[in-house]
């Protein structure tokens, strides 16, 4: 089973869509597969028609314990369609890194419910909120691989620097190794800043990107509009192409053995030192926030798409 985490802390970057998309082109090639919604905002859930309320048992329940009785992830999950099944959140997520702020081990609840479950499965997918706190945190000590979708947007490329350190400090705080690759989303073949952001990512993290790139695609926004994935939207567009050959991608590393994060720091994937990112113990203002043993939930407040 590959536990992947979908992630990056930058709104608007294709995180959901990728979730979404990926998950269901998986099923449609015979692989069966869990989309976990860590998003308080529920979005991976409102995309493939999954409504919500306060009574619905959730992601959230799977955190907390009620009365000394604990809900499965079996419990809320929910089939979409042939092999493929939803862990829908809502908005009381939000409130978990307070409820849980003294509780023991709650950066591990979720690879705790992962391997609770009774369910097999050959692929999760984990759809990261916007933010570096302790959802994400848990999504991270879950997988053994994250998958980081970087945008066409003049700040995506740096945008992704945080995030590595954090993937850093989690190996070398827990010693626990994830693999890193990045998809290259909502590219524009018709502008030219498209292309020299594409070219940046390319020289930047060679050999850690897929050769699938996401175009640009109006499907893409009216299959969520709809409520539906692409796979069920429009099997004749380039976006249902495009995540379709993404899952071969991720399918074809099947017969890869130990597909592991290699042995230097994550943050060496980038190409040139004008874009790496500092090391997460550099003492600036960011790095001084952040401390994983002591207070994981106040590593970044959540912001919103």
């Amino acid at each position: 089973m590959r536990v992947i985490a979908v992630a990056n802390q930058k709104g608007g970057c294709g995180k959901t869509t990728t979730s979404i998309n990926l998950s269901a082109s998986l099923a449609s090639q015979g692989r069966k597969v869990l989309l976990i919604d860590m998003d308080p905002q529920g979005h991976a859930g409102k995309g493939l028609n999954i409504e919500t309320d306060e009574t619905t048992p959730t992601i959230y329940n799977v955190f907390r314990n009620f009365e000394g009785q604990s809900i499965t992830l079996d419990q809320v999950t929910r089939q979409i369609g042939e092999n493929f099944h939803i862990a829908p959140s809502n908005l009381s997520l939000s409130i978990i890194e307070q409820v849980l702020s003294m509780a023991e081990g709650r950066e591990k609840r979720l690879k705790q419910a992962i391997e609770r479950s009774q369910e097999t499965y050959d692929y999760i997918v984990i759809d990261c909120p916007p933010s570096l706190g302790l959802l994400t945190f848990n999504s991270l000590m879950a997988s053994s691989e994250v998958f980081i979708p970087i945008d066409m947007g003049f700040f995506s490329l740096h945008g992704t620097s945080r995030l590595l350190a954090i993937v850093d400090m989690v190996r070398n705080k827990t010693g626990h190794s994830i693999r890193a690759k990045f998809i290259a989303t909502q590219y524009d073949k018709r502008t030219k800043i498209s292309g020299e952001i594409l070219n940046d990512i390319k020289n930047n993290f060679d050999g850690s990107m897929f050769a699938t790139v996401i175009n640009s695609n109006v499907k893409l926004k009216e299959a969520a509009r709809s409520r539906k994935s692409i796979i069920d939207y429009d099997r004749r567009c380039a976006g249902y192409r495009d995540y379709m050959s993404l899952a071969k991608e991720v399918i074809e590393e099947e017969v890869i053995p130990a597909v592991r994060i290699p042995a230097e720091p994550i943050s060496k994937l980038f190409r040139t030192t004008e874009n790496a990112p500092p090391p997460f113990w550099h003492k600036d203002e960011q790095a001084e926030e952040i401390n994983l043993e002591e207070n994981p939930e106040e590593m970044d407040s959540p912001i919103t798409h």
